[in-house]
């Protein structure tokens, strides 16, 4: 287990009619765990947080706090707290924008969720997000390219090729297949694992939101200090 620098333990709700609709249990190998996610939205942020390299520790369901509605005590639990390399902390509430809108009959509730979680983390002085699909399922192959990537690198471990990979690609973009002309001694399954690698570790850049993860995908070397 790798050492934890956040100071929660997920809360693990039980597969009830209430959060048993859309339960997904992935290995999360940033925390060298399980990880159970309670929808599929939830489920497709922790699939962006995997592939953040910013951010390097999370803890879903993190915890609980309780608020008042309608002369009522209620509960409400953070969807994620995020640990980012620069030390700062983010508790997330994971979001449908329908749910948002006045329209929804969820909307009283959701607000006040959502207004209990920033009073909480304003008296706390860490930071407080609502992330929806927009933020998440950024383009059309946002996910579908990450998970390539989570799947590939759960798998296989890091190949001894990767500084060879890497010194090849620099700081214009390079199509994957190019890449390839440039280390024959490689195979392609063999640099698409180590650009999978290079990017998980955020030494590299690629488009994942807009071009599909394929030969002509293009990648570049990250400049120091950058996200993505």
């Amino acid at each position: 287990m790798k050492n934890r620098q956040l100071p929660y333990i997920p809360i693990v709700m039980p597969r009830s009619k209430k959060y048993g609709s859309n339960y997904w249990n992935s290995r999360g190998l940033k925390v060298d765990r399980d990880v159970i996610l309670y929808s599929d939205l939830e489920y497709d942020h922790w699939v962006r947080m995997e592939t953040t390299p910013d951010v390097i520790e999370y803890c879903e369901q993190p915890l609980e706090i309780n608020y008042v509605l309608n002369e009522k005590r209620h509960k409400t639990i953070f969807d994620m707290c995020a640990l980012h390399k620069n030390g700062i902390r983010i508790f997330i509430e994971v979001k449908y924008e329908k749910d948002l809108k006045p329209t929804s009959r969820k909307y009283d509730v959701t607000m006040r969720q959502i207004e209990a979680q920033r009073e909480w983390c304003r008296l706390n002085d860490v930071l407080h997000e609502v992330r929806t699909e927009k933020y998440i399922r950024t383009g059309p192959y946002a996910i579908e390219n990450r998970l390539k990537i989570l799947k590939s690198i759960t798998n296989q471990k890091v190949p001894h090729f990767l500084q060879d990979v890497s010194d090849s690609i620099g700081n214009h973009k390079i199509s994957i297949r190019n890449l390839g002309k440039n280390l024959m001694s490689l195979g392609s399954y063999d640099v698409f694992l180590a650009c999978y690698w290079l990017y998980y570790i955020g030494t590299i850049n690629a488009d994942l939101d807009s071009a599909i993860w394929n030969l002509d995908m293009e990648v570049w070397k990250v400049e120091p200090n950058k996200n993505h």
